[in-house]
């Protein structure tokens, strides 16, 4: 998901500039899009919020502008928001796979598997080496009992980011439904070690099987 450029230690002169600029030249897309991104950083999330959906009405089409509200509707935990938001953003570059994984990600923690499933894969035609979504469509495929998908794709996501302890994390849940406990167990054991809290519900099911 995208990130707020805007620095912390600059927050207050940037807003007062730009709220001034703003007074002169209200339709500055540029500016709007700026001091939403400062009100968002100075935690003024109805403010940002405001500031987008104002540099949106000068500029519908804007992408960078369509993601970045969409990142804040979803770390809000505004799902819906962010979803709807990212899909406008891909009426603008429909082969964009960063808004493809947002929306599957968005649909994931919604618990609507066959659209996480849907918009991963959609991600994963784009960019196939996109790690995020490989390791995000293994849990999918866990939860829709595609055990052999999620092992491929977390397998994967291992190869390419060997430092990710989330991506072994779920390699080791789709190893243990698909019943190979051993390399669950190794997979686990990695995860661990990078730093990664393995889940103590599974770890627990995961130490009944190996004993």
């Amino acid at each position: 998901m995208a990130k707020n450029p805007i620095k912390s230690g600059e927050l207050d002169k940037i807003i007062q500039d730009l709220e001034k600029e703003l007074a002169e030249n209200k339709n500055s897309v540029v500016a709007h899009h700026r001091l939403a991104l400062a009100y968002w950083k100075a935690g003024r999330s109805d403010d940002a919020i405001g500031e987008f959906q104002k540099a949106l009405q000068i500029d519908p089409a804007s992408f960078e502008i369509r993601i970045n509200l969409g990142t804040l509707f979803f770390q809000l935990g505004r799902l819906e928001e962010g979803i709807r938001e990212n899909k406008e953003a891909l009426k603008a570059h429909p082969a964009a796979a960063e808004a493809m994984a947002n929306i599957g990600s968005a649909y994931l923690q919604l618990g609507k598997w066959s659209e996480a499933a849907e918009y991963f894969e959609k991600a994963l035609e784009e960019k196939p080496d996109m790690v995020p979504a490989l390791t995000n469509y293994a849990t999918v495929m866990v939860e829709l009992k595609e055990y052999d998908k999620a092992v491929e794709s977390a397998e994967k996501a291992t190869s390419l980011a060997p430092e990710f302890g989330l991506a072994f994390n779920n390699l080791a849940v789709a190893y243990f439904y698909k019943g190979d406990i051993k390399k669950a167990a190794e997979a686990a054991s990695r995860a661990k070690q990078l730093g990664y809290p393995v889940h103590p519900d599974f770890e627990a099911k995961l130490n009944s099987s190996t004993d």
